[in-house]
């Protein structure tokens, strides 16, 4: 009976989780294609740009608790407000200094230009109000989502309504450009309310567990942030280096590649507690691994193969004419979403292993191999270079770097175990019911 029921709960919350996403695609589907022909490519491309310098500070903001505080949620339900407080207060400390360091950033890198300063400022501020991710973590522990894609949900077409309105009355770069900061903060007002309403314990302030919590996710920020540098730095190489164009044409093809992901975030999201559980109970801990690497492999090479298909049509509908160069940079893109699941995935395995310093390591391999492939690249063939590059650094990061340590080399095993699709079935009829007594 437990067995079905977990099993039912997993699939309700994963449920919830990608119906929210389907809902955000759609409506993203239709207003992005319109906002991306008025912007064009260059206004695109300064606004990405800009983005990339908030996205690089996320990692500092977030502290790496995101990792953590599912885990301490289901090991600690009884300290949960403090858990959740605490975690609030430091996001949102850290968030502030992200802000003052990203304008200062931003006015050396471009001369104190004032659309540069204005635009990631309007970005920048939304990082206060997504330390509201936090509850989502908790309704997370709960294998509860509802309440959080009801939540986003009315958030999106509140956010589509202000960029239609902007469409309708020809507003600047600036008007678009603050939309992350208002979909972030409609987002942290509806999940404080329903927090409270879903019987949350109260939010209180505890410097015992700031403790506890940064000594776990310590790891995870230097990891994290190594790992958003990467991931930023081929579109802060195209700014630099060519131009706020160049980066709307790879940004046209991230964007559509980014598309689907919502898919393996929810299903990574709603088997963190299983897996976590597994290790705790020693109820087929491994098992569940393996099964989170073979839905996120086979579902990366199904959407592949089909966006390389429809590469160029899906372009030309979602992004227009101008973007007509970035179907061939989406043909590259679309395979490094794959690899980057996978190396998400491996995360909550390290977590449970007590592995959390090699996640410090294996973005350094990242940023190194970036850098280099961008540096050599981008010159030589734009923005199709800096696809390039990104797919060989995931590659890199997942599978080549964990080689070379040996206490996190049986998770490329794992992977390669993964990819064969014979057992899958088998695996998620009873990924809950056996006992694995080995989690070597």
């Amino acid at each position: 009976m437990k067995k079905f029921k977990i099993e039912n709960r997993i699939v309700s919350n994963s449920m919830w989780m990608i119906a929210e996403r389907i809902l955000q695609m759609c409506i993203s589907l239709v207003v992005n294609a319109m906002v991306n022909r008025y912007l064009g490519p260059d206004n695109n491309g300064l606004i990405t740009y800009c983005a990339s310098y908030v996205n690089m500070c996320t990692a500092f903001a977030t502290l790496g608790l995101e990792y953590i505080v599912i885990k301490e949620l289901v090991s600690n339900p009884e300290a949960e407000g403090k858990i959740i407080g605490t975690s609030l207060v430091m996001r949102i400390v850290s968030s502030i200094a992200c802000i003052v360091a990203i304008q200062g950033v931003v006015a050396v890198s471009r001369d104190f230009q004032a659309v540069y300063m204005t635009v990631t400022l309007l970005q920048s501020v939304s990082l206060v109000f997504k330390s509201a991710e936090l509850i989502d973590f908790w309704f997370q522990s709960k294998l509860n989502s509802k309440q959080v894609a009801i939540a986003k949900g009315i958030t999106y077409f509140a956010v589509a309504g202000w960029r239609i309105f902007g469409l309708a009355t020809a507003r600047s770069v600036e008007y678009f450009a603050f939309a992350t900061t208002l979909d972030a903060l409609l987002v942290a007002l509806i999940l404080l309310y329903m927090y409270q309403k879903a019987g949350g314990g109260s939010l209180s302030f505890d410097i015992h567990w700031v403790k506890r919590l940064l000594s776990q996710s310590c790891h995870f920020i230097l990891a994290s942030m190594i790992t958003v540098l990467y991931s930023e730095m081929d579109k802060l190489m195209l700014g630099n280096m060519l131009g706020d164009y160049d980066v709307g044409i790879y940004n046209g093809a991230y964007g559509v590649a980014m598309m689907w992901v919502f898919v393996p975030n929810a299903i990574m999201n709603s088997y963190r507690p299983a897996i976590v559980e597994g290790y705790t109970t020693k109820t087929n801990y491994l098992e569940r691994v393996r099964t989170l690497y073979s839905i996120m492999i086979w579902l990366g090479i199904f959407v592949g193969i089909g966006m390389m298909l429809f590469s160029r049509p899906l372009i030309w509908l979602l992004c227009g004419p101008a973007y007509a160069g970035s179907a061939a940079c989406l043909c590259i893109l679309i395979w490094s979403t794959l690899f980057s699941h996978l190396s998400v995935a491996r995360n909550t395995w390290m977590v449970c292993e007590n592995l959390q310093r090699y996640s410090e390591i294996f973005p350094i391999w990242g940023v190194a191999t970036n850098f280099v492939l961008n540096y050599l690249l981008i010159p030589r063939m734009g923005a199709m270079g800096a696809s390039v590059a990104t797919l060989m650094t995931q590659v890199v990061v997942t599978l080549i770097a964990p080689l070379f340590y040996k206490r996190v080399r049986p998770s490329v095993k794992h992977m390669t175990d993964a990819f064969f699709a014979r057992d899958l079935r088998d695996r998620l009829k009873g990924v809950i019911g056996k006992r694995d007594e080995n989690r070597a």
